[in-house]
């Protein structure tokens, strides 16, 4: 092996990124946005499922659960986790009538009617859940 030759590692082309180039442009941004959005609906999962562990625990433990869930600065980060988690399904529903293409027979439903329909799932859906919810 000669020592003056470079390792292949070093011949290749490393364009130079800056940690910001997700600001140079608008569409990057709401990317970035949108990726950091999964994020906070991971967090409300993680909530939940602290919520179910505390519930196996019994009632008293549970009690100050929801009593932590109560404090101002619990209810700030609710309403931060409901704004990404609005902006997250809304940018998913967008993007469904790229991903989802219907073909009825040799036809194509026009991706309009796949967002529409996306729409009203989502509305029928949570309707159904917020139902649910007042009820009980």
């Amino acid at each position: 092996m000669n020592p003056q030759k470079s390792p292949p590692e070093d011949l290749l082309y490393r364009p130079h990124m800056s940690f910001w180039w997700w600001l140079q442009k608008r569409n990057y941004f709401l990317f970035m946005v949108r990726e950091l959005s999964a994020v906070f609906v991971g967090l409300f999962a993680l909530i939940s499922l602290v919520g179910v562990y505390r519930l196996s625990q019994g009632e008293d433990t549970y009690q100050l659960y929801l009593n932590a869930l109560q404090t101002p600065s619990a209810q700030v980060l609710f309403v931060v986790i409901l704004l990404f988690s609005l902006y997250h399904t809304l940018t998913w529903i967008h993007l469904t009538p790229m991903i989802m293409v219907v073909r009825i027979g040799s036809k194509t439903v026009p991706p309009i009617l796949v967002l529409i329909a996306s729409y009203l799932a989502w509305i029928v859906i949570s309707l159904i859940l917020f139902y649910l919810l007042l009820v009980n």
